[in-house]
């Protein structure tokens, strides 16, 4: 072994707690860019292959009804790789004791002895559907669960107004409901409430009225040719009620899934710069300090011989000792953390397959980047060692000149602490940004819990002043609304509009509902984007920042709204002028006047002339659960939610994202005690013949630990101040690109947040100073005096 690499190692094993602690934060980098990025490619590589093996769709068409001989035709048109024809329809579901009464399906109908060519699914309990003449079906598993149903059970559909009995043969697992919502504008899964199920073509066709027919094709196409041929299909099928196609990239489950992982891109990239990018600053204070110590044996060493190379070698080597280890150790903590990130995603999204990524690139590019992050923070250092010149090492370094401000009149330990820090500006600025990053993690994670809050409390506090919601199937006349209001217990019921339609402006579309206001209206309540409330005026189109971004609208321009279904026979579309832009948790619905609603779209569409779609209630005190049962028990009432409902559910929804933020936290603490430990070694290294001649001339540990807690509190608070813009900008950035289209938050950082930041910051500093004053307290003062740095 060269005496430069035996140095070398003495020099790390002397500085062992600092190597630890800058190789802890150089391993908590690695590990968030591998543990994120393995996650990442875990959840799309389990839903490509889920699509693949379960032949997903590339394309529907939803028709009026048309004849199941049509899909022969379909079958022979270019770049068609399989088609499907099939039945699906909502539907009122009743259900055994203790399980919910009523709910919301979606039965889709199956294939008589076959499986079907497209949107194929996954039996994970039980068997497949036996007899076509005997009525059973299979649940998706999401719904299954959720209700606690088990093969055997009974389930009741309702056709028609008529209770079906149907026995369930199995459980499975759908490409199209991985992510269970009802549809489009339906952004919030709610597996209780609402369900996938898929019975016999041969059925479920008499029960609908629809034997022999269909109301959907699905479509599998060659790669690039989705778009073109599914407007050649939707043209052969015009005859039959044709509607717009919706494509795998619209389709809801899919959107919402890759909306997701496109949201978490933004932290593959911004948690790991922040942790390497303070182990670049700690290595770089470390052998700054280091080079400084030194000085004298690299004079020596270049006077004897050694070439200018070797000695920026030699304490590269240190840099590259710290990336090394760092490298390694992250590697392994972060295939924990991918493990842990897959298996809490796993519990809320569950895929039909699984596909664990075990990507050595991912490893070897997670290393890479750690040797760059600790080789650039070495750089400098190094090249100013290489540089010295023997005459001058021997000599020593000129002692400091105060600067200005340190010359003005401070209490003593005051004193000593502002001159500490502008003695050496640049050390102070590195340590200062190192807890900046710290504190730039904690901000961030403590801005998106407190947007999310405030999105929540928004929607469950001030925008909805109700207890039950009810949706009818079908809808209904106003005169049900009417008569809820005269039942024990209901304080205020108010009737719901709700038609499904799409947004169009200048080539752009998008599929959402149109929603109801009427004036007057006490139990819910619109905010513009100040905050204040606003009803829409007749003719006005009142929608989210999101909406208008993805249809390229601004208040005053004009929007037309088409009627997206067909399944009536009918049209309707409406041209509305842009209203303000409202401030929505959920960003995709419109809100029209209710009168409005009905001329331009409900009437039109035969509803009844005062229609409801549904219904909020204000209950009195103990009347929810009253209330809630008898609404379960009256005819046309498919769905009623209660407060408490929503509530389970969006915790449900946010249990991950409250855990990955209070890991943020967790890590923020981490990394900001790792950094402080750091730079308070080296500084309290670098002092010791100052303390030590303080304690000399009388002054005890207490004066010292006063002495040194005033400075570090001082870095501490310099770097937090320094954070301050820096993580509102990566908070804003990191909040608009997790926004979805079903799920948007304003950023909103509390007071809270920041102090809560600033004073886990400051509990680390003063806990990683701990060590070094234990060492002072230790120190033979005599030799520390005699100690020449």
């Amino acid at each position: 072994m060269s005496r430069l690499n035996l140095k070398l190692l003495r020099d790390l094993a002397h500085a062992r707690w600092q190597f630890l602690a800058i190789t802890f934060v150089t391993a908590l980098g690695v590990a968030m860019y591998h543990g994120s990025m393995v996650s990442y490619e875990t959840q799309r590589a389990s839903y490509e292959l889920s699509y693949e093996r379960l032949a997903f769709g590339d394309a529907w068409i939803p028709v009026r009804r048309a004849p199941r001989a049509v899909v022969r035709q379909i079958e022979r048109m270019p770049n068609v790789v399989a088609v499907e024809g099939r039945t699906s329809e909502i539907v009122e579901i009743e259900q055994e004791k203790p399980r919910r009464p009523r709910v919301i399906g979606r039965i889709i109908s199956l294939p008589s002895g076959r499986e079907p060519a497209v949107n194929r699914l996954r039996i994970i309990e039980g068997s497949p559907l036996g007899s076509r003449s005997r009525r059973e079906l299979l649940l998706e598993q999401a719904f299954a669960r959720a209700n606690n149903y088990r093969p055997g059970d009974r389930i009741y559909p309702r056709f028609a107004g008529r209770r079906v009995r149907f026995r369930v043969a199995g459980i499975v697992s759908s490409a199209e409901f991985i992510y269970p919502v009802m549809g489009n504008v339906f952004s919030l899964p709610m597996p209780e409430l609402f369900g996938a199920m898929f019975a016999d073509e041969q059925v479920l066709g008499p029960l609908i009225g629809l034997s022999g027919q269909i109301t959907e094709v699905c479509l599998r196409t060659r790669p690039g040719s989705e778009a073109s041929v599914a407007a050649a299909v939707k043209r052969r099928l015009k005859p039959y009620g044709a509607e717009e196609p919706i494509l795998r990239a619209e389709q809801a489950s899919n959107k919402l899934l890759q909306s997701d992982l496109e949201g978490n891109k933004p932290f593959l990239v911004i948690m790991p710069a922040l942790f390497l990018g303070s182990a670049a600053l700690s290595v770089a204070l470390m052998l700054a300090r280091w080079v400084q110590a030194q000085r004298g044996i690299v004079g020596f060493l270049r006077a004897s011989g050694f070439p200018a190379r070797a000695i920026l070698f030699h304490y590269l080597g240190a840099g590259a000792a710290i990336g090394v280890a760092g490298g390694i150790a992250g590697i392994g903590m972060g295939h924990l953390i991918g493990m842990w990130f897959a298996a809490a995603y796993e519990r809320v999204i569950r895929t039909p397959f699984a596909a664990p990524q075990n990507r050595p690139d991912l490893a070897v590019t997670a290393f890479a980047l750690a040797m760059v992050a600790c080789l650039l923070g070495g750089w400098l250092p190094a090249r100013s060692a290489a540089r010295i010149v023997p005459a001058e090492a021997m000599r020593g370094m000129a002692a400091s000149q105060p600067r200005a401000l340190a010359r003005i009149r401070l209490p003593l330990f005051l004193a000593i602490a502002v001159r500490n820090m502008l003695r050496r500006p640049m050390r102070t600025l590195g340590t200062a940004s190192g807890v900046a990053s710290a504190v730039s993690l904690m901000i961030i994670a403590g801005t998106f819990r407190d947007s999310m809050m405030q999105a929540i409390s928004e929607a469950m506090d001030d925008f909805q002043r109700y207890d039950i919601t009810v949706a009818f199937v079908p809808e209904r006349s106003a005169n049900i609304v009417t008569a809820m209001n005269a039942w024990p217990g209901v304080r205020l019921a108010e009737g719901t509009l709700d038609i499904p339609v799409r947004a169009k402006h200048n080539g752009r579309e998008k599929d959402t509902v149109a929603m109801g206001f009427a004036r007057g209206t006490k139990l819910r309540v619109l905010r513009d984007m100040s905050g204040a409330s606003i009803v829409p005026e007749p003719g006005q189109a009142l929608y989210s920042n999101v909406l208008a971004k993805r249809i390229l609208t601004e208040p005053g321009d004009t929007v037309r709204l088409d009627y997206s279904q067909n399944i009536r026979g009918r049209s309707a579309s409406a041209v509305m002028k842009v209203g303000p832009r409202l401030r929505l948790m959920v960003a995709l619905p419109i809100y029209m006047e209710m009168e409005d609603l009905r001329r331009r779209f409900a009437r039109k569409l035969q509803m009844p002339p005062d229609a409801v779609t549904g219904a909020v209630i204000a209950v009195e005190p103990g009347y929810e659960r009253i209330v809630t049962s008898r609404l379960h028990r009256t005819d046309g009432v498919g769905l009623a939610l209660s407060r408490a409902d929503v509530t389970r559910q969006i915790d449900e929804v946010t249990a991950f994202a409250n855990t990955f933020i209070a890991f943020m936290y967790l890590l923020g603490s981490a990394m900001a005690f790792a950094i402080v430990y750091t730079v308070t070694d080296i500084v309290l290294w670098e002092r010791t013949r100052e303390l030590a001649t303080l304690r000399t001339l009388g002054y005890g540990m207490g004066s010292v630990l006063r002495l040194v807690t005033i400075e570090n509190i001082m870095m501490g608070l310099l770097g937090s101040a320094l954070a301050m813009y820096p993580a509102y900008l990566l908070a804003r950035f990191m909040l608009e690109a997790a926004n979805t289209e079903g799920f948007t938050m304003l950023m909103v950082t509390s007071p809270t947040t920041y102090a809560l930041s600033v004073a886990s910051t400051l509990v680390a500093v003063l806990a990683a100073q701990w060590p070094g004053l234990r060492r002072i307290r230790r120190l033979d003062l005599a030799d520390a005096i005699r100690t020449r740095e």
